[in-house]
């Protein structure tokens, strides 16, 4: 719908900028942008772009604006306001973020359900970067130097066929700007342009005036680049040949052959992304239909001399091209790793469909894991491995070159290679018939002067050109093991196209999963997959997936990476070689939150809060407690434990997060008799006289993402235990965190209540926090973590209370009878 009436639409436009600079000058009083009106000349202007925004959008679709120079928004504002639906992308350097940061926040709250993008940095560097297509195009930013021209010319680049082009400061006060008009039009990249400038409109000293046009957008097919060089050697390009790669001959490809893909010099190095497609899925049909659980994994191994050559520790392996079974899982045999990490574009449908999958729980027995389903040659190669593994890969891929690479690179210093692949010198790029099953499952074929590129960058520890396996195919081929040169070499290849599934957005969204939480979860999975700006989804596990939990959660697509349980305690490191990890962890995203961060994590569905209450003199708490807690968003569950029989109590809740259970015996145990009401992995026991923050919630949560194995508590809960083990409030290194307030995964509820000598010590005591802390202490061999209470992360107490916390003065000697018992029960020492 386009918006009418030009006289009422510029009072309500007038309007809201007034109510955006009155924001700005509240937040920012020395920053004063225009003024309180906008009356005069400043009109001028606006009622220029609105009359002319209308008459385009009349004509037009408009799905994106794109500006250069936010500042305060205003422009922005402006554009949002006359179009219904389009997407806005602002590049800006932000270096006044004491008034931008308030007017972008005005904005998006503003116009809420539009796609609202910022790109910060200076835009000559940012807009090169950018890609998409932009209908409206203002320019707004600097207007000295090359800077005008050059933003001229960036925003050709990405300006659609039909496209309106607005340039502010257009006059000759301004000659870099008009500068970069000329180099539009000497160049034949407008198709029009208009200047305004209104008479006697002086502005800081600078004559006021705009440009309205458009580029020029024309049809430039892709020049084929005659040579690439690789490993410091030049090769001719498909369809170039000749000493200098002057000759060029084009041949036509078809269902049978790749001959525009083709070089007699070369082979195939690279195909098309239909053609990849097609080949993928013939792969996927082999390996659905199978029932075995290798892939020629013995044969390969005897080909590589069983792998003798091998050192005993693999370190940090990489696996490119792992397929449903891995040749990692032999390799391994009798050696040692650190982690492993599986390249395999197909992994997830493998995980799900392939009966025999060797990773299909989503690890590789013991060892953290990470799974990339994702091509190779879409890798980012800043992450460095001790060994890399690639057998019988490239014949699957879409570009050998762009993955040689990536292996070169992926590879520490005298790090190890593990090669094979087969070898093509007689190949001429066509199928020997319609049934060639080898020709529509492999379409890379590399001569032997490709694979002896690739060893050129590697001291020889094994080598093999002629193996039984090879002999058997009736192939040529290589089997090597060998170590990263310190050698640099040049290679500069031509980019191809990628062939990820082109998703668009730009947010990365980390989910962290568990068997319980993988069935709920969905709605959330299925809110961020469809969502236009999810680029990706990272999957973290929290415990050990089962069958069910991996094909409730594998079937978005969207999701690529899956990192194992095994590396919980470090998936801030192992998350940041892909994505940047994001700070805070929250319990549920909204389509306007997936507008924000470039990264977003969600926690196993928020806390379960755990209360206990037996007073009849607390029951006021509850009417505050329990509206507050169930209105947190951070909350999932409430599980609320009546433990007086003698006193009949029901809270008046009704909210599906709350669970209540009358206990059928008065015990302190009763508050970790809960998991199997529990689906969230974090729990927070919390006492009844006291009412927690969502804040300092967040924050124990934060801690607790760092290492979910361990016990965080609020500093003001901190004890301390000395070599006698005895019990103190004071203390040089606190060793407890007391019940009042404790987080923690829910698995030790669960061995709390399995441990009967334990339940039976603490079932007429007041020690079961005591005791939660050393089955910590126990499993992890780490003291608790605190979080330390603010003004604004607090934790209050109630004033309703019965007197049941005052301390006696025998309370210090039960406790340390507590901690004496559990020390040598456990066999700990916890000071």
């Amino acid at each position: 719908m386009v918006r009418s009436g030009k006289t009422n639409i510029s009072n309500i436009l007038f309007n809201l900028l007034n109510e955006l600079d009155i924001t700005i000058r509240k937040n920012a009083t020395e920053r004063t942008i225009y003024g309180n009106i906008y009356s005069g000349k400043e009109k001028v202007q606006i009622e220029s772009y609105i009359s002319t925004i209308q008459n385009f959008t009349k004509k037009n679709p408009v799905k994106t604006i794109c500006e250069i120079g936010f500042a305060g928004g205003h422009s922005a504002t402006l554009f949002l306001f006359l179009t219904d639906s389009a997407s806005y992308t602002g590049f800006d350097m932000w270096n006044q973020p004491v008034y931008e940061n308030t007017a972008i926040e005005w904005v998006r709250k503003q116009f809420n359900n539009r796609r609202i993008t910022l790109i910060k940095g200076d835009s000559t560097k940012t807009v090169p970067q950018f890609e998409g297509q932009c209908d409206i195009i203002h320019i707004d930013g600097a207007h000295h130097a090359d800077f005008p021209e050059t933003d001229m010319r960036n925003m050709a680049r990405v300006a659609s066929v039909n496209n309106l082009l607005l340039v502010d400061d257009c006059s000759k006060s301004w000659p870099a700007v008009l500068k970069g008009v000329e180099y539009l039009k000497t160049n034949d990249l407008l198709n029009n342009i208009q200047m305004h400038v209104p008479e006697g409109w002086i502005y800081r000293g600078a004559q006021k005036g705009w440009c309205i046009g458009s580029y020029n957008v024309k049809y430039q097919a892709d020049t084929i680049p005659r040579n690439f060089t690789f490993l410091n050697k030049t090769f001719c390009t498909p369809s170039w040949y000749g000493d200098n790669c002057d000759v060029f001959f084009s041949k036509s490809c078809s269902k049978l052959s790749d001959e525009c893909f083709y070089s007699n010099v070369t082979g195939t190095l690279s195909v098309s992304c239909e053609r990849w497609h097609g080949a993928q899925n013939t792969e996927k049909i082999t390996w659905d239909k199978r029932f075995t659980a290798t892939d020629r994994n013995d044969a390969h191994a005897k080909s590589f001399n069983y792998y003798k050559s091998l050192p005993q520790n693999l370190g940090n392996i990489i696996e490119i091209g792992a397929g449903p079974f891995t040749q990692a899982q032999t390799i391994l045999q009798g050696k040692t790793a650190t982690s492993i990490t599986l390249i395999e574009p197909m992994a997830f449908h493998y995980m799900t469909n392939v009966k025999h999958c060797f990773y299909k729980n989503g690890s590789f027995g013991n060892l953290p894991t990470t799974i990339l389903s994702i091509p190779a040659e879409e890798l980012s190669n800043a992450r460095k491995f001790d060994t890399l593994i690639m057998i019988n890969v490239i014949e699957h891929v879409y570009d050998a070159i762009s993955i040689f690479s990536a292996a070169v690179n992926l590879i520490q210093q005298n790090g190890v290679f593990i090669w094979h692949e087969r070898i093509w010198n007689n190949y001429l790029g066509v199928a020997n018939s319609e049934h060639d099953r080898e020709f529509q499952l492999h379409p890379i074929r590399i001569k032997q002067v490709i694979a002896k590129q690739v060893l050129y960058m590697f001291d020889e520890n094994y080598i093999s050109w002629d193996t039984e396996e090879l002999r058997r195919l009736q192939n040529h081929g290589v089997y090597f093991i060998g170590q990263r040169r310190t050698m640099v070499a040049k290679t500069f290849i031509p980019q191809h196209r990628s062939c990820f599934e082109q998703i668009g957005g730009r947010q990365t969204i980390i989910f962290f999963v568990s068997n319980e939480n993988a069935t709920f979860i969905q709605d959330q999975l299925k809110l961020v997959n469809n969502a236009a700006n999810t680029k990706l989804i990272v999957i973290i596990q929290t415990d050990e997936l089962n069958d069910t939990a991996i094909s409730n959660v594998l079937k978005f697509p969207k999701i690529r990476i899956l990192i194992s349980h095994q590396h919980l305690r470090n998936w801030r490191k192992e998350v940041s070689n892909y994505v940047e990890p994001c700070l805070f962890i929250i319990p549920h995203l909204t389509l306007a939150m997936l507008d924000g961060s470039d990264t977003y994590c969600v926690g196993n569905s928020g806390v379960t809060v755990i209360l206990m209450g037996y007073s009849s003199r607390r029951l006021k708490n509850y009417d505050l407690i329990l509206p507050a807690y169930i209105h947190m968003t951070i909350i999932n569950q409430i599980i609320f434990i009546w433990n007086n029989r003698n006193k009949s109590f029901t809270p008046e809740i009704d909210s599906p997060k709350f669970t209540f259970i009358k206990a059928e015996v008065n015990s302190m145990n009763n508050r970790f008799n809960v998991s199997q009401y529990v689906y969230t992995d974090a729990v927070l026991i919390i006492d009844d006289d006291v009412l927690i923050s969502e804040s300092l919630l967040s924050l124990l949560v934060l801690r607790w993402s760092e290492n979910m194995d361990r016990l965080v508590g609020v500093s003001r809960d901190m004890r301390f235990v000395n070599s006698k083990n005895e019990y103190l409030v004071q203390g040089k290194e606190p060793s407890l965190v007391i019940g009042k307030t404790m987080l923690f995964h829910r698995k030790y509820l669960q061995k709390y209540i399995q441990d009967k000598a334990l339940v039976e010590w603490n079932d007429k005591r007041f020690c079961e926090d005591i005791s939660m802390n050393a089955l910590i202490f126990k499993e992890t061999k780490l003291k608790p973590l605190f979080v330390s209470m603010t003004a604004h992360s607090s934790r209050r107490n109630l004033s309703d209370t019965d007197g049941a916390s005052i301390i006696d003065k025998n309370w210090s000697l039960r406790r340390t009878e507590c901690v004496q018992w559990v020390a040598g029960y456990f066999q700990i020492q916890l000071y």
